[in-house]
């Protein structure tokens, strides 16, 4: 009974977080990693992906010459977008 909780638990988990997350997969130079997570404790960060998120975010902001509002109303919209893409899709 436990295995069958927990393989449901999971796969729940695994849903929730493919209806709600994009994922990425970057790749950096052996050791970047050892000294990130370091920056993720220096900085309070909640995790090394939080960091990541932060500090893409940041770049993305400045590139796109928008505020962290203008930002934040596009990440909205896109998710939107992507929720009715993924809907119909699902439908089909």
């Amino acid at each position: 009974m436990a295995g069958k909780k927990g393989t449901s638990a999971t796969r729940a988990k695994n849903k929730w977080n493919s209806e709600n997350y994009d994922r990425l997969y970057p790749y950096v130079e052996i050791g970047k990693k050892e000294v990130y997570q370091k920056a993720v404790e220096a900085g309070g960060y909640d995790s090394l992906n939080d960091l990541i998120e932060s500090a893409t975010d940041e770049k993305a902001i400045h590139a796109l010459g928008w505020s962290k509002e203008e930002f934040g109303t596009a990440v909205q919209a896109a998710a939107e977008e992507e929720r009715k893409r993924r809907e119909k899709r699902d439908k089909e």
